[in-house]
């Protein structure tokens, strides 16, 4: 549960505008810094597995389009 939900989290904070508190009170009253810790994981994740990052990609132009 909680993977999905920073990837969430990290998608919102990428193709919104919206700040950090925002995000946390859209994802039941979340604290801004559980969001950053999200964003960053994510970002983490990304850079050292090629396989997630690919997802999270996919997951991005599928919601641009």
């Amino acid at each position: 549960i909680a993977r999905p939900r920073q990837i969430a989290m990290f998608l919102c904070k990428s193709l919104t505008s919206f700040s950090y508190p925002e995000i946390g009170r859209a994802f039941g009253g979340k604290d801004h810094s559980t969001v950053i810790h999200a964003v960053k994981k994510v970002e983490e994740l990304r850079n050292i597995d090629d396989s997630f990052d690919e997802d999270v990609q996919l997951l991005i132009r599928m919601l641009e389009s």
